[in-house]
């Protein structure tokens, strides 16, 4: 099957656009219709499947509907590539606003809209899961959990003869389609932290929206944000939604919701093909184990531990890049309003109100270790410079540090920073010193709170579920 850019498709007619869809449907039905028959799928996911494939432009016209609903008309619609998080420039660097006929099951698409304080707001549609890897992850991950449920509840009939346990136990099983929530999914993209939990609200607020045509059941809802920093091995932040899509014909379609920093996000482009590394070298352990020698085991295993500490690094990077964000907004709230109105510090220690819940509010918890202001954003530290060369655009978000030859290229390019950039970098340095004592106290705050939900069980109503 012919693979489409935005570009072109943009200058076809709708019927030509519907007729690509056409033939793409036709032939995930085939590969359902296949599946089925070689009982590769059960009845239950047949149908399941065939509900989104059976129309694909409408269902994503659907999903398109529900977004609106929320954040209305885009500022610009542009084609993106997941690989790379690039966009399509025009010959002046700026995104090509190629519309909203851009936006298709086949084709991959940014939306951009602008919150109340000018913050970019971004909503990444990717292409439709094809049919044929919806069933391979039927197949691979859910079909084996539903199969041990199964297993597990026959025990019940076979070795302990209670028949009414058994009933209930496979009444209670959900078909493993059920657990398929992302054949159709879609990104959200923020700022900042508050933005995000902010539109969490938004979108699982029912109130005051009479033709939603979604529900979100916000105890679906995982919220990473909020999980216990000695849980988070891989040091990935999201939340995690799941819109029950509500069809015209009375179908109900899952659709995944994926909210997050842009510093973040640009941090899952990179980490994804490492992920999948390791799910092959996984699965690979698990197939063939036995061929493999116990040298090879070992080697294996080695590399996974590699690449899973690998992600870990490149997320505990994007963290700290949010952070030296969220401290050069608070520089600016200074640098930009105080002091050249000659307003006076808030406090005896020279810090302003405003700064301080700012911090409060957005500051990400790196760890339990205390914050050192004097070594946090220095120049001192080649992952300071890195996260400056990105924020100021010097660098692309994908820039790979731990290339063999990044570090010349940062070093060559924090040396000839300008004046200006330089005294903004400095100026991060110094307001972190200022406000350290916050930081400090929202650390302690975190490791409490952590502490309390490992030692106790306790979980918060917005915490991961």
């Amino acid at each position: 099957m012919k693979e489409y850019e935005v570009r072109d498709i943009v200058n076809m007619t709708d019927k030509e656009i519907d007729m690509i869809q056409e033939n793409i449907n036709q032939d995930n039905l085939s590969v359902i219709e296949k599946a089925y028959q070689n009982r590769q799928i059960n009845e239950t996911d047949y149908e399941y499947l065939k509900d989104f494939y059976r129309d694909g432009m409408d269902v994503y016209r659907e999903v398109y509907r529900a977004l609106y609903e929320v954040f209305k008309h885009p500022e610009y619609t542009s084609a993106i590539d997941l690989s790379t998080g690039n966009v399509d420039l025009d010959y002046n660097e700026q995104p090509i606003n190629y519309g909203l006929k851009a936006v298709t099951p086949f084709t991959c698409t940014r939306l951009e809209y602008v919150d109340k304080f000018n913050n970019p707001i971004y909503v990444i549609f990717p292409k439709m899961k094809s049919a044929a890897r919806a069933i391979e992850k039927l197949e691979s991950e859910y079909g084996k959990e539903y199969a041990e449920e199964l297993h597990n509840a026959s025990r019940y009939a076979f070795e302990l003869e209670d028949m009414e346990t058994f009933r209930e136990k496979i009444r209670n099983i959900n078909p493993s389609s059920s657990k398929l929530h992302d054949i159709l999914r879609l990104t959200v993209t923020c700022k900042y932290l508050t933005d995000v939990e902010r539109i969490e609200r938004v979108m699982t607020e029912q109130r005051g929206f009479t033709k939603r045509n979604y529900t979100i059941n916000a105890a679906e809802t995982r919220n990473r944000f909020h999980k216990p920093l000695a849980q988070n091995e891989k040091k990935y932040y999201d939340i995690k939604m799941i819109m029950h899509q509500h069809h015209p014909q009375g179908k109900t379609l899952d659709v995944e919701v994926q909210l997050k920093i842009h510093t973040l996000y640009n941090a899952d482009l990179r980490t994804h093909k490492i992920y999948e590394n390791i799910r092959s070298l996984e699965a690979e352990l698990a197939q063939k184990q036995n061929d493999f020698s116990t040298a090879e085991v070992r080697q294996k295993k080695a590399t996974i531990e590699i690449l899973t500490n690998r992600i870990r690094r490149i997320n505990e990077n994007a963290i700290h890049q949010y952070n030296m964000m969220v401290i050069d907004k608070a520089r600016r709230f200074e640098d930009d309003g105080y002091r050249p109105l000659r307003i006076a510090p808030d406090y005896m220690d020279g810090t302003y109100q405003q700064c301080r819940q700012f911090i409060h509010r957005e500051y990400l918890v790196e760890s339990y270790t205390p914050f050192d202001p004097q070594t946090a954003f220095s120049a001192e530290s080649d992952v300071n410079k890195v996260a400056y060369l990105r924020l100021i655009g010097k660098l692309k978000p994908i820039f790979n540090e731990f290339a063999e030859d990044a570090l010349e290229k940062v070093e060559k390019l924090f040396n000839n920073l300008t004046l200006a950039e330089r005294n903004r970098f400095n100026g991060i340095n110094e307001v972190a010193k200022r406000y350290a004592p916050f930081i400090n106290r929202k650390i302690r705050a975190r490791a409490a709170e952590d502490e309390k939900i490992l030692n106790g069980g306790l979980v918060h109503p917005q915490r991961e579920r």
